[in-house]
């Protein structure tokens, strides 16, 4: 296959013709990396699927997501597939800005050429929605990433497992930011511990938990099932439930096929311990005025 970026010129108008398999891929790539959940505003249950607006206040600012769908005034109906596919990879837009990486882009940057364009191909078959959102506030810096490797993902479970959960981006949430250059600090990949406040979402300080094969401070005693326990339906060990972020994925990432299901507890299990004893988190959630987006990707029609 060529290069994602050689696909400049394709617009919603190809979608028409768009293979339908491909199209099924993108929708399940678009759903479990949790496009519908962040460009869905599950704050308000009249929103519309993918047409942006949700809002959240971070110590660095606020940020709103962006309206993708394919209308033309307020979302990237007149954006190129090779546009779309830069401010995913490299959150680069159309007109050069650098987008901030709470869109997690720098994970996003090793989805395969062949992933982004089954991506693509999906957001081309969504209803348009005009949807004007205003634009966020951080004061985060550019984070620029290098030109997608593309990668082949070997078929291991293993391997599976490490691409998907770079997907997912569960590094955003998991593993320690390096403050003074604002990146992920990956010696301490996935041992968790990060602050997180989200006073539109409830009161309190989220700590995430570690994640990382460490018997006392993580979840190296856990079983292959208790993983898969707490990523698909927010259960822990213990029998409590998980909340925050991770209660807006759970209906997107429990829809995982089975292969996938093993590839992703595979790599967790493998993930090499870090010691990192995390506060216990005193986060208390708000009541949604409307249930938690669900499965938001599956309603595409067939092109």
């Amino acid at each position: 296959a060529g290069s994602a970026t050689a696909a400049g010129s394709a617009t919603a108008a190809g979608s028409a013709t768009a293979d339908p398999a491909l199209v099924e891929r993108g929708r399940y790539l678009a759903t479990v990396a949790g496009c519908g959940t962040c460009h869905t505003n599950a704050m308000d249950p009249k929103a519309k699927p993918f047409a942006g607006g949700l809002e959240q206040e971070e110590h660095v600012g606020i940020w709103r997501s962006s309206n993708i769908t394919p209308d033309v005034a307020t979302g990237i109906g007149g954006w190129t597939d090779a546009q779309i596919i830069a401010a995913i990879r490299e959150g680069k837009r159309p007109d050069g800005r650098q987008l901030k990486p709470i869109m997690p882009y720098p994970m996003y940057n090793a989805m395969t050429d062949d992933d982004a364009r089954a991506l693509v191909a999906f957001l081309r078959t969504v209803a348009p929605v005009t949807n004007q959102v205003a634009p966020s506030a951080l004061t985060l810096p550019d984070m620029p990433v290098p030109p997608p490797a593309n990668r082949p993902v070997d078929a291991t479970p293993l391997a599976r497992g490490a691409y998907l959960t770079t997907l997912m981006h569960c590094d955003a949430c998991h593993t320690p930011m390096d403050l003074t250059a604002m990146r992920p600090d990956l010696s301490r990949r996935l041992a968790g511990g990060m602050p997180m406040e989200l006073p539109r979402m409830g009161d309190g300080v989220l700590h995430p938990s570690n994640i990382t094969s460490d018997v006392a401070t993580g979840i190296g005693s856990w079983t292959t099932a208790q993983v898969l326990d707490a990523v698909l339906r927010l259960k822990r060990p213990d029998g409590s439930t998980l909340t925050g972020p991770m209660m807006f994925y759970v209906s997107a990432w429990n829809q995982l096929t089975p292969d996938d299901q093993t590839a992703l507890a595979t790599f967790v299990k493998s993930v090499p311990a870090v010691s990192n004893q995390v506060p216990r988190s005193t986060f208390v959630m708000r009541p949604l005025p409307g249930p938690p987006p669900s499965n938001v990707g599956s309603a595409a029609p067939t092109p």
